[in-house]
């Protein structure tokens, strides 16, 4: 009986010792006072130190765990870089199953004041454009404000222009049309020149004379020596136009009209009204496959490489230990608490059962040690 009185007082006293030290890590959350007198051990061991503690984790966390080169590593991963693709993936193909026009998103974002005068804005910027363009390249010549391209463009397809041409005069010329202009022109030269002008067309049967005339004039135009004239000229020409000053093509006084002629030319080209009313994925859904192939995989790229580059410089502005510090400090104790209990329940309670079996093995000695000795 004195053995089992000591099991059972030695095993209460170490299960106790240990609950009870297992509690006093956070309780009682405030300290407890006998007037004056601060009852020892108040508060709990993490509330009085919970302020350090955040700290401490707080730098742990910033220089030991969440660190530039982890961040860096995890960045650098293929199967994250996948995992973002197929995630942005899915979020495109979401947005292009539902039509939504330019319209909508602005009442969505509050902004149909803006839509209701984007043609107005529009056409006034535009407008503006083109009188600063005329202001800054009066003095300049066409060829200096027209772009590089354009120039390029137009001296390729001269020699194209030049064989359209040709062909289209030789097609009329040809055609009985053409034989009547070449009958009313040779008419009229003989007319200019009088009696004598009469009597050679007395002499000349004037179908016949005007059908060989109709041939040899076909017969010109088409030699190779006709079209390098003609090209030859048009480039002479384009070079003589080019080289003259904007204001003297386009004088001051016309380029007021002009410009609001270009501007109004350009708002029913682009139907503004139109487009405000179509379903942005309208425009994007023929692009669909090409957005999901490369697009959306290049910006996932361009994300990641921008986040290892700056990660250091991220962190740094975030002040990571800092921001754990002040969750941490935001936690009520009872939420702490709790927190650790969730996580270590288990091995606390393990704890508590070991005091118990400790204080009855050691009850277990003292009886042998009371009866014996």
């Amino acid at each position: 009986m004195t053995i089992l009185f000591m099991v059972i007082v030695g095993a209460f006293i170490g299960a106790a010792t240990n609950f009870i030290a297992i509690r006093m890590l956070f309780r009682p959350f405030e300290a407890k006072y006998i007037g004056k007198w601060r009852v020892p051990f108040t508060p709990g061991v993490i509330p009085k130190r919970r302020e350090e503690l955040a700290v401490k984790i707080g730098e742990v966390v910033a220089e030991h765990l969440l660190t530039k080169e982890a961040v860096q590593e995890k960045l650098s991963e293929e199967t994250l870089r996948a995992e973002l693709i197929v995630t942005t993936n899915e979020l495109v193909l979401e947005k292009l199953r539902v039509a939504t026009t330019p319209n909508e998103l602005l009442a969505q974002w509050d902004m149909t004041e803006f839509g209701d005068t984007a043609h107005v804005r529009i056409e006034l910027f535009l407008k503006g454009q083109l009188d600063q363009f005329f202001v800054k390249r009066n003095d300049q010549s066409v060829q200096a404000v027209l772009p590089d391209v354009v120039q390029q463009e137009l001296a390729r397809k001269i020699p194209a222009i030049t064989t359209q041409t040709l062909q289209k005069i030789g097609l009329f010329t040809a055609s009985d049309a053409g034989k009547l202009q070449i009958k009313a022109m040779i008419e009229r030269i003989l007319a200019e020149h009088g009696k004598v002008g009469g009597m050679v067309g007395l002499f000349l049967n004037n179908d016949t004379f005007v059908t060989r005339m109709q041939k040899e004039v076909v017969k010109f135009i088409g030699k190779p020596e006709t079209a390098g004239v003609l090209e030859a000229l048009i480039v002479s020409e384009w070079q003589q136009f080019s080289g003259r000053a904007l204001i003297d093509v386009i004088p001051v006084s016309k380029q007021e009209k002009f410009s609001e002629q270009l501007v109004a030319e350009i708002m029913r080209t682009v139907q503004l009204e139109k487009w405000m009313d179509t379903p942005v994925q309208e425009w994007i859904r023929p692009y669909e496959q090409e957005i999901l192939d490369k697009v959306v995989p290049f910006l996932v790229d361009a994300v990641l490489q921008f986040a290892r580059e700056h990660s250091a410089d991220v962190m740094r502005r975030l002040e990571i230990g800092k921001m754990v510090q002040h969750q941490i400090e935001a936690f009520s104790l009872a939420e702490m608490e709790q927190i650790v209990l969730d996580i270590s329940g288990k091995e606390l309670k393990m704890i508590t059962y070991l005091g118990g079996f400790l204080g009855g093995f050691i009850g277990i000695l003292q009886g042998v040690i009371a009866i014996w000795f």
